[in-house]
Order: C-alpha cells, then structure tokens, then sequence
C-alpha cells in the first residue's frame, strides 16, 4: 500500500477525529459529513490506501445508526473498491446483505449473506441479529 500524502493525512484524521466527537455527540449528519471530507483527501485510486475502507465502513454504519439505508446502500460500491490489500472475509457481503435486508430486498439480502457464510465459514453472523441467518436458512 502506498501512503496519503502528509498534509492530506493530517486533514484526513482531523476530519475523523471531529467525526467521532460528532457521532458522541449523536450529530449523526455532521460526523457523515466530516467523514465525506476525509474520503475526499484519498486520491484516486482510492483503493489503493489501506484508510479507505473504515472510512466506508464508518459512514455506512452511521446511515444505518439512522436508518438511513438507501444512503447506506449508496456506499455498499465504494467498500468493495477500498483497501484492496484488506483480507476478504466475507464482511462487506454481510454487510451488504443486512443493507439489503433492512430494505426489504430480501432475495439480493440472501444472496450476500451465502457469499458472507462461505468465505466467513459461519463468522460473520456471530453476534449479530438471529433475523439474518433465519433468512439465510429459510427459516
């Protein structure tokens, strides 16, 4: 993986610093807005650079703190364009599945959370929500 450059860096964790003390704060807007801005410091190609992906991950999981999910869903692309150094496990599939699923796109849900199983082998749905499984298995 390459490096951002210094300053972008700096810029970069300020904006998820103040992103953080947002979220504390419950001001779930501005901590997406600041974490926009962090994005916009990764140069192309953004998969290149290791932070890409939890800043993804980051604002996706506040769109779903919010219920926000076709913002959410909006992101699903640039998570699988991040970090392309980062070890597949089955986490972004998960993650895509529960998208999916809270908007009631149940067969594409499905689908994410077979690939989620098989490259997880059953993990990623370790402490999370039974009502993802249930789907997966049909029950």
């Amino acid at each position: 993986m390459i490096q951002i450059d210094p300053e972008k860096q700096v810029r970069m964790e300020k904006y998820k610093t103040k992103s953080d003390e947002c979220f504390g704060n419950n001001d779930y807007e501005t901590s997406i807005d600041l974490l926009v801005q962090a994005w916009g410091e990764i140069p192309q190609p953004k998969g290149l650079y290791p932070d890409t992906y939890n800043i993804v991950r980051d604002i996706i999981d506040t769109f779903t703190v919010i219920k926000n999910y076709k913002s959410a869903k909006q992101w699903l692309n640039h998570l699988y364009t991040s970090d392309f150094e980062r070890i597949d496990d089955g986490e972004r599939e998960f993650l895509s599945g529960t998208i999916y699923y809270e908007l009631g796109e149940l067969n594409v849900a499905k689908e994410f959370f077979d690939i989620a199983n098989k490259k997880s082998e059953g993990r990623s749905f370790e402490g999370q929500d039974v009502k993802y499984i249930k789907l997966l298995k049909g029950s």
